[in-house]
């Protein structure tokens, strides 16, 4: 079982998973078309924003992540990850801090990037790798403006059992937004987590 990795979960296996961390909570179903690659449906409700900044903010966000296998040998896996995305939430979550942060804001993206698997014994993966992200959001009285941010992430992914798998997986960046939106642009993403493999 493999969440953030370069390893891809195995041919017709389906993958189930929760977290809890910064910008909020999210759900996750994974589905393996083939070995090769994965696709999955991803729910999250944030109290933060998703794109940058450190503000407080109500909304929430609809993706797509997949991942696809490029090279495998011994214990290394590296893979092509994709995720587009929509939001909808406060002003405040689409970078709105000022006057219109409680106005309705939206937006919609793509993070790319490339993940690597260690498979450092039978039960632990350490997962690293890099994005990149550009994303077009709209706040009803502020206007469209745009974003585009990257990052590294890591992640420990510790299996309990066939079924089970435990995570943590934290990220940090840096954004560069247009017009006034958001007063500071780091980046930080923190989840710990479970996973279960139907």
């Amino acid at each position: 079982i493999s969440l953030f990795s370069g390893r891809t979960v195995g041919n017709g296996d389906v993958v189930l998973a929760g977290g809890i961390g910064w910008p909020g909570v999210f759900a996750e179903a994974l589905f393996a078309p083939t070995s090769r690659f994965n696709l999955s449906i991803r729910v999250d409700v944030d109290w933060g924003s998703p794109l940058m900044g450190f503000s407080t903010a109500l909304g929430g966000q609809l993706s797509l992540p997949m991942r696809i296998h490029l090279y495998g040998e011994d214990d290394i896996d590296l893979a092509l990850a994709l995720r587009p995305f929509g939001m909808i939430g406060e002003g405040a979550m689409v970078g709105q801090e000022g006057v219109f942060s409680d106005d309705l804001g939206g937006g919609a993206g793509l993070e790319a990037g490339v993940r690597a698997g260690f498979h450092v014994s039978d039960a632990v993966t350490l997962a690293t790798g890099a994005f990149f992200e550009g994303a077009f959001v709209r706040t009803r009285g502020a206007g469209s403006d745009g974003t585009t941010s990257f990052g590294l992430l890591g992640a420990v992914e510790a299996v309990m059992s066939r079924s089970t798998m435990l995570f943590f997986a934290v990220g940090g960046g840096f954004g560069i937004a247009s017009g006034d939106l958001f007063e500071r642009h780091g980046i930080v993403r923190l989840h710990l987590g479970l996973a279960y493999r139907i």
